[in-house]
């Protein structure tokens, strides 16, 4: 028998003191507490029975669509023929997941290291980093988002997303993002590896100039570092290829993979490295062990979602432009709100005159059922991270709700 959903206000009187009472009530002060039923394509649905339009997709998980019918088939099938594994054990699963990967990442990258999630995975990059050069300096772009665990916090800019768990992991050092120079004064024979996304998502989804990374390569190569690059949101069709880096011409040292490379239906994360980085393991090849890492049916998933994001790039691409032109509409008819807006494949940047504005755009959207995001870092610059199977209608939808949110904030 199926039991009646809860309404936000009976959910938090019957659940929420094991959320955290004060936790619970500051989500709702926000007007951003939603208490899920499920997911479907473009859209989340409520217990309520409200329908929000979701183009945050929790920075890339859900990013080919919530449910998305080819991922869940290959789960199925999985679950029926598959145990979950162990992390000692090689498996057919784990196999075709790791050639898969080498066949279509970036040139050179042939070997995975398994991961739950992206910090996990961007710790055990570090990690690798510094056993194989000896070295243990880490090099990062400023207001860089690289996730919330000991080596991935400790490249957070300073602020209340990481004060209160200082003291953190020493020896990291942030470079401006985007400017060569900045890294040239920096980078020195101490450098154990630069962590860089493609483009720095979380603070102003501002892409760098297209020789900066070929420089970034070229002065690692220069000082014997690691160039580690974050695709846990870049990854997976979000700059408009499988992978953001492959828009600039080169091929890092280690590549750090998660959110939508499993289709939002497992956790999986991926480390991708060139063979020899590990060579520093010698005799012992259980230097990281995780226990729920590439779950045998994991592994058939990340395959399954790594396909159907090289199917539907193109038609999304497509739909790309007609956002793209859809928001350059909107910002030419409300200047006084909204500055400008910035697209890079399919992540796109909105900026507003201020904080405040972009904090009500963002609040605003939610009510009237269109989830977007703005940075942890920078309220100005709220984001949309469409999954690549919006459409037309879903691009009117939004056009609809974003026009009167912007009337009405002048």
């Amino acid at each position: 028998m199926t039991s009646t959903p809860l309404t936000r206000d009976a959910f938090v009187e019957r659940y929420g003191r094991y959320f955290g009472v004060k936790r619970i009530e500051a989500i709702r002060k926000l007007n951003y507490l939603l208490i899920e039923a499920k997911g479907e394509g473009p859209y989340v649905y409520d217990t309520e029975g409200r329908r929000y339009l979701d183009l945050w997709n929790v920075g890339g998980i859900h990013g080919l669509g919530h449910r998305n019918p080819a991922v869940v088939r290959a789960m199925e099938e999985a679950l029926r023929g598959e145990d979950f594994g162990s992390l000692f054990y090689f498996s057919e699963a784990k196999a075709r997941l790791a050639e898969t990967l080498a066949r279509t990442g970036p040139p050179g990258l042939e070997v995975s290291v398994p991961a739950v999630t992206g910090s996990e995975a961007i710790d055990q990059a570090i990690k690798i980093a510094r056993g194989a050069t000896g070295r243990t300096e880490i090099l990062h772009g400023d207001h860089g988002y690289h996730g919330v665990t000991g080596f991935a916090l400790s490249m957070m800019a300073p602020g209340e997303m990481r004060d209160w768990a200082e003291p953190l992991v020493p020896d990291f050092r942030a470079v401006e993002y985007g400017s060569i120079d900045s890294l040239e004064r920096a980078i020195s024979e101490r450098t154990a590896a630069v962590v860089l996304e493609p483009l720095r998502t979380d603070y102003d989804g501002r892409a760098p100039k297209d020789d900066y990374f070929p420089a970034v390569r070229r002065l690692c190569d220069e000082h014997g570092a690691k160039l580690i690059v974050d695709e846990v949101v870049t990854g997976m069709g979000r700059l408009g290829r499988l992978w953001g880096i492959q828009r600039s011409g080169i091929s890092p040292d280690m590549m750090v993979t998660a959110k939508g490379f499993s289709g939002g239906l497992f956790p999986m994360a991926a480390v991708m490295l060139r063979p020899g980085i590990l060579d520093f393991w010698g005799d012992n090849p259980y230097r990281i062990i995780s226990s729920y890492a590439w779950s045998n049916v994991g592994a058939s998933v990340s395959r399954a979602a790594i396909e159907e994001t090289l199917r539907l790039l193109p038609s999304a691409n497509a739909m790309g432009d007609r956002l793209a032109a859809t928001l350059e509409d909107l910002a030419a008819r409300h200047p006084g709100p909204l500055r400008s807006v910035r697209r890079t494949g399919l992540l796109y940047a909105l900026d507003f005159r201020d904080d405040l504005a972009g904090a009500f755009f963002v609040m605003g959207m939610f009510q009237r059922g269109v989830i977007v995001v703005a940075s942890s870092q920078n309220m100005a610059v709220p984001k949309l991270y469409p999954p690549l199977v919006l459409g037309d209608e879903q691009i009117a939808e939004f056009a609809e709700h974003a026009d009167a949110m912007l009337a009405s904030l002048g």
